[in-house]
């Protein structure tokens, strides 16, 4: 089994469309409308890509961009990262919070787990243990149990040990995805295994669009950098404004891009303005 035949890329049908934020930023002003909805990726977004899970602590200054966003805007914060975890890690009280990829909900007034991945927990926590059995040899690999996900990293693992970890995963996972019972998808140098569930960014975003703005009124803004972002650019294609964390424009659903995450708070901080201005 070769990982690319079952990961998920062929089906995000990506173009290439993107267009620098700041040089468009007048059609993004016009688009927005008071209390509008704000939903941001975490990892690569609100901080730097690190090499280890638990170093990517939020800054001060962007935790405070975010807390002074609350009070214009409703937030939302999408996350690969168990739902306890972003939580903890961003700890502003009031915002929608995903885990998970969207598994786990949590915000105003509604709280969601997807029965449907809770099922499949006990197969994930074997999956998990057998894992970390059979890569503890390769250094640098890092088994991350998510709850209702399991991820395992390999931005520390040497380039010529890569192979070699691909097919201890493969022959691991292989079995629960010809059974049907997970899925593999891949983002910035991890291998993630989720419920073979039709359950992702894209449809969480829909899910908190519905609890936040029942009448479809308002225009959502999404702000991610990593692959499975392309679930909610996708869902949001022709209902919000999407923006992708980039240093250039790629193949991307989104249709605006900022290089980075200083960029980001720059984002933050013109829409600050715009509501402080009013």
């Amino acid at each position: 089994m070769v990982i690319g035949f079952y990961l998920r890329v062929c089906e995000i049908h990506l173009v290439i469309r993107m267009e620098y934020l700041f040089d468009r930023w007048g059609e993004v002003e016009r688009a927005l409308a008071p209390g509008a909805l704000l939903l941001l990726d975490y990892d690569g977004t609100l901080t730097p890509i690190v090499e280890r899970p638990e170093l990517a602590i939020l800054s001060p200054d962007m935790k405070e961009l975010l807390k002074s966003m609350s009070r214009h805007y409703t937030l939302g914060v999408i996350s690969g990262r168990s739902l306890a975890d972003v939580k903890g890690l961003v700890g502003i009280e009031g915002l929608y919070y995903a885990g998970n990829h969207g598994f786990e909900i949590s915000g105003p007034r509604v709280e969601l787990v997807k029965p449907e991945a809770e099922r499949v927990r006990p197969i994930l926590v074997k999956l998990c243990e057998e894992l970390r059995e059979k890569l503890n040899n390769i250094k640098g690999a890092i088994v991350e149990d998510k709850g209702s996900t399991v991820s395992v990293h390999y931005r520390l693992v040497a380039e010529e040990e890569f192979e070699h970890l691909k097919n201890i995963f493969e022959e691991a996972v292989g079995p629960h995805i010809d059974s049907g019972v997970v899925k593999v998808t891949h983002g910035k140098k991890v291998f993630e295994v989720r419920p073979n569930v039709e359950w992702d960014k894209g449809k969480a975003v829909l899910w908190i669009s519905g609890i936040v703005d029942s009448k479809g009124e308002l225009k959502p803004i999404y702000v991610g950098d990593d692959r499975t972002d392309e679930d909610a650019f996708l869902a949001l294609k022709e209902k919000g404004i999407t923006i992708l964390v980039s240093e250039g424009p790629i193949e991307s659903n989104a249709k605006y891009f900022v290089k980075n995450v200083d960029e980001v708070k720059t984002f933050f901080e013109g829409l600050i303005n715009l509501q402080t201005q009013k």
